[in-house]
């Protein structure tokens, strides 16, 4: 990363690497504007870059310190920033070296998933795969290059939910019913949240994030909100919609002679319990991603009225919301949908 001040001819770069600390030298607590601060002085050994093979001396600084959890130890790998402005460079720790602890972590999931979900578990981790893919070479550099976000969410949530379901369950009339009930539900999910968006005020600026993208360029705050609202949307979409295609077509096969009516009843029900529990751990999920929001609620010297009408909490209030209705739209239509296509009558072929 190079920056460069054309007036003064100053420039500056930044490049990271990593670094194994070889010894701690001391460590300590100043104070700065009354607030305590640890620090660890550090004798490292640069692994890469440039200057591989070398060794330094950093003051290592924990602004937040809980306990000797922060605290790093001998032979803890770390990532360095290597500054340089015009000539001169300087080292400084940027955070613990986290990636082997991370990779391990996917193996696991990814064994468990296999392991208990078999040939299936695989092919929803292909579809998982893709998902992740359309996201990043497709998403995300459209919006960057200047694209409607909304748009281009809507597009990619649409290319989403066609691979993963089919991966996930298989090419069936089942994942067929359930896909059309994705995408008619996930239309509904984008007029839903225009509509929240717009009553609700939002700009999508409530949190630093939206507020340091704009440097990078004129991007639709908004746009990037509600595509964002629409992709969680189908986070929970296509669970509903293929468990309740699913409970038609076990209903149907149990007793061929249920009817569209009879059909719809039964699923609904199903569907409504579905309904209560989805419900319940979207908010959680919510609740849990933004669980400091929730206990700097209770500290903080603000009305709790003013606190609520902030952006950022509107905005994770208008998510939830809108998630969670698409979530009860999903029952009816997937159900509706379903009771239709398998209560329609084979005919059988001549012979």
């Amino acid at each position: 990363m190079v920056f460069s001040d054309s007036s003064d001819d100053i420039e500056y770069s930044e490049q990271f690497y990593r670094g194994d600390i070889i010894e701690i030298l001391g460590e300590g607590e100043k104070e700065i504007f009354d607030t305590p601060i640890h620090y660890q002085i550090l004798r490292i050994h640069i692994i890469e870059g440039a200057d591989q093979g070398e060794e330094i001396k950093l003051n290592y600084t924990l602004p937040i310190i809980k306990g000797e959890l922060q605290k790093v130890k001998e032979g803890q790998r770390l990532v360095l920033v290597r500054s340089t402005l015009d000539e001169e460079v300087t080292y400084e720790v940027y955070e613990p070296y986290r990636l082997p602890s991370l990779f391990l972590l996917v193996i696991l999931f990814i064994g468990i998933a296999v392991l208990v979900s078999g040939k299936r578990g695989l092919s929803s981790l292909i579809g998982l795969a893709a998902t992740l893919l359309i996201l990043i070479k497709w998403i995300i550099p459209g919006i960057v290059a200047g694209g409607s976000p909304l748009i281009i969410s809507f597009i990619g949530a649409i290319a989403i939910a066609s691979i993963s379901l089919y991966l996930s369950h298989g090419f069936n009339k089942r994942t067929s019913i359930a896909l059309i009930s994705t995408l008619f539900t996930l239309f509904l999910s984008l007029i839903l949240a225009i509509f929240a968006v717009s009553v609700s005020n939002l700009f999508g600026m409530g949190s630093e994030d939206s507020v340091y993208l704009m440097s990078f360029g004129n991007l639709d705050l908004r746009g990037l909100l509600l595509g964002a609202i629409v992709i969680g949307a189908l986070g929970v979409l296509d669970d509903i919609t293929t468990t309740q295609t699913a409970a038609i077509d076990e209903l149907k096969k149990a007793n061929p002679k249920l009817s569209f009516r009879e059909l719809y009843k039964r699923g609904f029900s199903v569907g409504r319990e579905h309904i209560v529990s989805m419900i319940n751990t979207l908010v959680l999920a919510y609740v849990g991603a933004a669980f400091p929001v929730f206990l700097l609620i209770t500290i903080s010297p603000q009305p709790l009225w003013v606190i609520l009408n902030n952006e950022f909490l509107a905005e994770e209030i208008v998510r939830t919301l809108v998630g969670s209705t698409t979530l009860i739209f999903a029952v009816p239509i997937s159900t509706l949908l379903a009771s239709y296509m398998y209560s329609k009558k084979t005919v059988p072929r001549r012979a």
